[in-house]
């Protein structure tokens, strides 16, 4: 959940007015205005937030978006990619989640009016058959993440390399990012960079902590006061504090098409190596260069992956998705918990439905309704900015008289 901070010059201490006494008032009024409004806020927040961290949050229930491979041709394509991609579009038919991809075909030869228009991937097509990888829509660019010539091995490297392999399978054993250094080549700056991504990752797992309240799967037949479904977890994997590494080289074959994705955030310089976190199902928020490269920053970006998940929409946080291919559901064995999980049958008289649901218990006082909490923080906000365009008026009227 994110909130903008008011500008100074509205909830300031006076002196960008000059330091009247109206303005002195005004701006002691609105100080306290804005530490009141901040402390409710606040309140709001860490009484609605999730528990579930939001590595763990992001793993289990965000879809991982699609990308489009725009496969181009003059006539039918055949031969070995037209039978891979054959394989490859069964395969999508019978496991749509089996790759976060989207294929479509285009034969330059009947293309249609309607087609060229819909699909601006086509000015990036080659003289022969070429694949044309377009980012999903969430990365709200037209820009393709990687062109090349249709055949099978850039096929096979676009679907799959090495380096995702490893990362999935740390991520599906419980790890909370993989934190993933792109070599540059140069010896002395590579060392420095591995040094200072251990001394991160060290402090991040010896300082950082599972937020409380979050259910597992082996706590399932114990006693709890109150349950928040939203604070159980979907899967049986560890949940801990733990970052896996891995290195690559920028120059690795294998793992170019991967890379080009991995760095699309377009910060990292030439020469110098790239620091970059993966966590969810193969989601990042981009890399840390050489020269911003710290413990603390590691630190700190992992803290925010290992707190609690309070804003639960995956496009209010800040990330884009990569291209794995990985059923995430099935390897995870994700369950969705809904009334009739077994936890919320055997806890009925603890569970804290959301309010479109009825309760059914009567918790009196501890009843966790957030909408008094918030139609309060709205009135509170009306009556406070009220109160504040009041003294400005009256300001106003004194200088004018």
């Amino acid at each position: 959940m994110q909130s903008k901070s008011c500008p100074e010059d509205s909830f300031g201490d006076g002196r960008a007015f000059g330091g009247s006494t109206t303005e002195l008032e005004y701006g002691k009024f609105g100080a306290m205005m804005r530490r009141a409004l901040l402390g409710l806020f606040a309140t709001a927040v860490v009484a609605v937030a999730c528990q579930v961290p939001v590595f763990r949050f992001a793993l289990e229930r965000w879809p991982a978006d699609h990308f489009a491979l725009v496969v181009t041709s003059e006539g039918k394509l055949t031969g070995a990619i037209g039978e891979a991609l054959d394989v490859l579009e069964e395969e999508l038919k019978g496991d749509s989640q089996a790759i976060n991809l989207k294929v479509q075909r285009v034969n330059l030869e009947t293309l249609t009016e309607a087609e060229l228009v819909s699909l601006p991937a086509l000015e990036h097509a080659g003289e022969g058959p070429t694949l044309i990888l377009m980012p999903p829509a969430s990365w709200k660019s037209k820009t393709p993440v990687w062109t090349g010539d249709a055949t099978v091995e850039n096929l096979s490297s676009l679907l799959d390399s090495p380096l995702r392999q490893r990362c999935g399978a740390h991520l599906l054993k419980g790890a909370s990012a993989v934190w993933i250094l792109v070599e540059s080549g140069d010896p002395t700056k590579d060392a420095a960079a591995r040094a200072v991504m251990e001394a991160g990752v060290k402090e991040a797992e010896a300082t950082l902590e599972i937020p409380e309240g979050v259910i597992r799967r082996e706590d399932f037949n114990k006693e709890f006061e109150n349950i928040d479904p939203d604070n159980i977890l979907r899967s049986g994997i560890p949940l801990k504090i733990d970052f896996a590494t891995e290195v690559v080289s920028a120059d690795d074959p294998a793992e170019s098409l991967f890379l080009s994705m991995l760095m699309r955030s377009g910060n990292r310089i030439p020469g110098e190596p790239l620091l970059v976190p993966l966590f969810g199902r193969g989601r990042t928020f981009g890399g840390l260069t050489a020269s911003q490269m710290t413990p603390e920053r590691i630190v700190a970006a992992s803290e925010y992956l290992c707190g609690a998940c309070s804003c639960q929409v995956k496009e209010g946080n800040p990330g884009y998705d990569l291209l794995f291919r990985r059923n995430w559901d099935r390897l995870l064995e994700v369950e969705e918990i809904t009334a009739d999980s077994a936890i919320i049958q055997r806890n009925l008289d603890r569970v804290l439905f959301g309010a479109e649901e009825p309760k059914k218990a009567d918790l009196g006082e501890e009843e966790r309704d957030h909408k008094p909490l918030l139609i309060g923080l709205v009135v509170f906000n009306l009556v406070a900015f009220g109160a504040l365009s009041y003294l400005r008026r009256r300001h106003r009227m004194r200088e004018s008289s």
